[in-house]
């Protein structure tokens, strides 16, 4: 029997996924066309508040001037950002063919390495006085002594000058580290933590319209569906969106035109040809791989919830020819989710929940939140010295970046990179059917996330309280 418009949200009319309208062959499926509700409901709890924001500038311009210019970045430091941050998403194991041509001079046979591969940066068309580079770093792999793998900083490779320079190399050196420090802080907010956002819109959207209001997926997840597509489309469509970075903007830090800078949603989304560090996107069964403590933060976070979603589904019916649409409509939406004949055959309907459900809570949050803990200072979005070459003498740290500079990304910080909550994941509330039995589960799920963070504690990685979790894309 089928179920008739009222037991669906929105009457089965509920938004839809369709091509991108700025790039509808190199970006994922957009949702343009939006419930008044969903709109109104984020314009009350969020869109007011940036602008409220907008009152902040003069206050962030006096801080800019106060703390003038950039601020030293010791080799341990730059270490650190690039292995133990958001930025160390950027580690491949794999050297390419340029790879092995550009660091020839450091490489020693038998040594294993890592590469901080910043090429996206490329598209990127910087304004007038503003400067801008692809770099790549090196790093060799070794194993400490509680038999842990560490890594030791080797050189760094500037495409704009194809130099390559070493901890020895003096201001080109110290240079050459802020291209690199600039190059992360582009490619993380505009390359791969859009993969958070943008792709999973479809499945926002699909959940909401095609399924039934009572279905254990539809009430597990519709906490975590809240905010987002009317903030998506915001940022994608908007003509005040961050990403116009338009000059007259005060929120608007990025080095360079808009045009450049959206094809960096493209290069993360479709990829870069021969480039084994920005491979296509597809729609990940598991946390993707990251070779740090960042990364075993996200995966203990991924099998806690695992566990829940595997009780909240356990009864679903595999002839359940809901779930059967449902994935057949997500999978031509986005690339890599199960088909309607695939949702089924193992685990995959709850690791494909799960991975939904942790991507939009836990690995957004805790993008924003270790971003938004970033020094802008020492990790800079423009430059105003070119890319070094041997024996440069670097400009005082002062002249690096102007005041303006300063206060666009300060203001950015505030309204767009560091997090705001609203609704957070552990206080979320479920209202799953009686009949289901799940209050039980829900109470542990809770309690497990409890222990795991007294577990990170212990551990020293705790990247980000469990309390600032968001329950969904809000920011």
């Amino acid at each position: 029997m089928d179920l008739g418009p009222k037991s669906f949200m929105y009457g089965r009319k509920g938004p839809w996924p369709q091509p991108s309208p700025a790039h509808p062959q190199g970006e994922a499926f957009a949702v343009i066309h939006l419930p008044f509700i969903e709109k109104l409901d984020w314009w009350i709890h969020i869109g007011s508040r940036y602008m409220y924001s907008l009152g902040m500038a003069p206050f962030m311009l006096l801080k800019a001037l106060f703390f003038n210019g950039l601020s030293p970045v010791s080799d341990t430091e730059f270490h650190a950002i690039l292995t133990n941050s958001m930025m160390s998403k950027f580690l491949c194991p794999k050297l390419d063919e340029d790879d092995l041509i550009n660091f020839k001079d450091v490489l020693e046979e038998g040594e294993r390495y890592m590469i901080t591969d910043l090429q996206a940066v490329q598209t990127v068309k910087p304004y007038k006085g503003i400067h801008v580079s692809a770099t790549k770093t090196l790093f060799k792999m070794k194993m400490n002594d509680a038999n842990e793998m560490e890594y030791e900083v080797v050189a760094i490779y500037v495409f704009k000058t194809n130099e390559l320079f070493r901890p020895t190399d003096g201001d080109a050196w110290e240079l050459a580290k802020y291209f690199v420090l600039q190059g992360g802080a582009i490619c993380a907010t505009l390359v791969v933590h859009p993969n958070l956002h943008f792709p999973l819109d479809a499945i926002n959207a699909i959940t909401k319209t095609s399924l039934p209001k009572k279905h254990p997926i539809v009430q597990l997840l519709k906490p975590h569906m809240r905010f987002t597509l009317p903030l998506e489309n915001a940022v994608l469509t908007f003509g005040l969106s961050v990403l116009k970075n338009k000059p007259w903007m005060s929120y608007a830090p990025y080095p360079g035109h808009y045009d450049g800078l959206r094809d960096l949603l493209v290069e993360g989304f479709t990829g870069i040809k021969g480039n084994d560090s920005y491979p296509p996107y597809e729609f990940p069964m598991n946390p993707p791989k990251i070779y740090s403590k960042y990364g075993d933060f996200q995966q203990a976070y991924f099998d806690v919830m695992y566990t829940f979603v595997s009780k909240v589904l356990e009864k679903v019916d595999p002839n359940d020819r809901y779930v059967i649409s449902w994935a057949n409509y997500i999978s031509e939406h986005v690339p890599g989710f199960p088909s309607g004949s695939e949702i089924f055959e193992g685990d995959n309907l709850v690791r494909a929940v799960t991975s939904y459900f942790w991507s939009i809570t836990v690995a957004h949050s805790i993008d924003h939140y270790n971003y938004g803990e970033m020094d802008v200072r020492k990790v800079p979005m423009r430059l105003r010295q070119a890319p070094p070459v041997k024996g440069v003498k670097m400009n005082p740290l002062s002249k690096l970046v102007t005041p303006i500079d300063q206060m666009k990304y300060l203001m950015c910080m505030k309204m767009f990179f560091g997090p705001t909550n609203v609704t957070t994941l552990y206080k979320s509330k479920y209202k799953f059917e009686v009949e289901h039995g799940l209050e039980s589960a829900v109470q542990e799920f809770k309690k497990e996330m409890e222990d795991l963070e007294k577990l990170m504690i212990e551990k020293g990685m705790n990247y980000i309280p469990l309390k600032e979790i968001a329950a969904s894309i809000q920011y």
